[in-house]
């Protein structure tokens, strides 16, 4: 019997979210959503102590946190 475990790693493609100021729903390809905030993966332990801006409304969203789908 085997103890190894198999890791599946994966990048994420897209993001998606609903703008609590607009209420539309956002769906955008990650490095875009990267590009639109002013972010890169070496800021990834800072990300949910910024704001997201709602590339429909401008908004800022405060306090954002993050999951993994």
């Amino acid at each position: 019997m085997s103890n190894t475990v198999v890791t599946l790693i994966q990048a994420p493609s897209d993001v998606d979210y609903t703008c609590p100021w607009c209420r539309e729903r956002i769906m955008q390809d990650f490095e875009d959503f990267l590009d639109d905030q002013g972010l890169s993966w070496s800021d990834f332990p800072d990300w949910q102590y910024e704001y997201t801006t709602c590339p429909e409304c401008g908004e800022k969203i405060e306090d954002v946190p993050y999951e993994f789908d």
